[in-house]
């Protein structure tokens, strides 16, 4: 992938990356990755999806890859960033690339925390895409998000913002394992394929356990997606792709995934489709269930 160094309107300098096909483009897709991990992890199915004819782009985003662990920001966010923030990122790397490739139809795709902001940016900037996926995405937090949000506040006043917070990774993803018959690892949720999990936590930058700021923020940004209202600015003729695992804890084994797909549903979005794959856990494209969800995707992208 070819890096790009792009500078944000407040500032903030983002490692973006491109993987352009070797004929005429027919689609730009826009990747957005995870919570404690980073776009890198996703080469594999860029260079794929770039032979296939899409340019294809991502970049880390703030408190993830290269860039931040240097800095010694992995998994945090600095004081001033808000979930919205991170989502005007999205809008303008998007819009940089639009220069170098304006006449295609663009496609966002986010996966787990990044499907999140996918999900916001429809709401707030969905007249500038031609298609949204997301992947491993979650229906309504309810009062884990409230209490969540809380207690970051409470442990940001005791140990400090910028201080990881293991109460709170433990509270987030310490249940993810329950549904797992004598998991081997906290990271067993994430794939049944052994070799990608031990990848992940061999991964430097991958499983950061991030600070009180970083959960506050995220708490904030799942009220955004959960309020209904806030759909009604999602265009009503933008195709919506939501898959997950029935494994997936995030998405409470494909329930999370449906209660989403209502939100775009009941605001009047016209088009939205869900595909669950069986037995499959949370990162359906890495690992062995990676060739199924592109064809998949493929052929959704196809029939925009």
């Amino acid at each position: 992938m070819e890096q790009k160094l792009i500078t944000m309107s407040d500032s903030m300098v983002l490692d973006t990356y491109v993987q352009v096909p070797t004929k005429k483009p027919r689609a730009h897709i826009h990747f957005v990755h995870g919570m404690a991990e980073h776009i890198g992890r996703y080469e594999e199915v860029m260079i794929d999806l770039a032979k296939e004819g899409y340019v294809v782009t991502g970049f880390n985003q703030r408190g993830h890859g290269p860039l931040a662990l240097e800095s010694h920001q992995l998994g945090d966010f600095a004081d001033g960033v808000t979930f919205d923030r991170l989502v005007e990122d999205v809008y303008e790397v998007m819009n940089a690339y639009k220069t170098i490739y304006p006449d295609v139809p663009r496609i966002l795709f986010g996966h787990s925390m990044g499907s999140f902001v996918a999900r916001r940016f429809s709401q707030m900037y969905g007249t500038e895409i031609d298609g949204l996926i997301c992947s491993g995405t979650a229906g309504k937090p309810g009062v884990t998000r409230i209490g969540g949000s809380l207690l970051s506040s409470i442990l940001a006043w005791k140990d400090g913002s910028h201080a990881p917070s293991n109460m709170l990774d433990s509270i987030g993803f310490g249940g993810y394992n329950k549904m797992i018959k004598n998991p081997e690892t906290k990271f067993d949720w994430l794939s049944t394929d052994r070799g990608s999990v031990r990848k992940y936590i061999d991964d430097p930058l991958s499983g950061a356990v991030s600070t009180n700021r970083f959960f506050h923020v995220l708490f904030n940004g799942l009220k955004l997606i959960s309020t209904s209202e806030n759909y009604r600015s999602v265009p009503v003729r933008l195709p919506v792709l939501l898959f997950s695992g029935t494994a997936d804890p995030v998405g409470d084994q494909g329930r999370g995934v449906f209660e989403a797909a209502r939100l775009f549903s009941e605001a009047g979005v016209d088009n939205v489709t869900v595909h669950l794959f069986e037995d499959v856990r949370h990162e359906s494209l890495q690992g062995p269930s990676r060739d199924s969800v592109l064809q998949v995707m493929k052929q959704w992208m196809n029939s925009l």
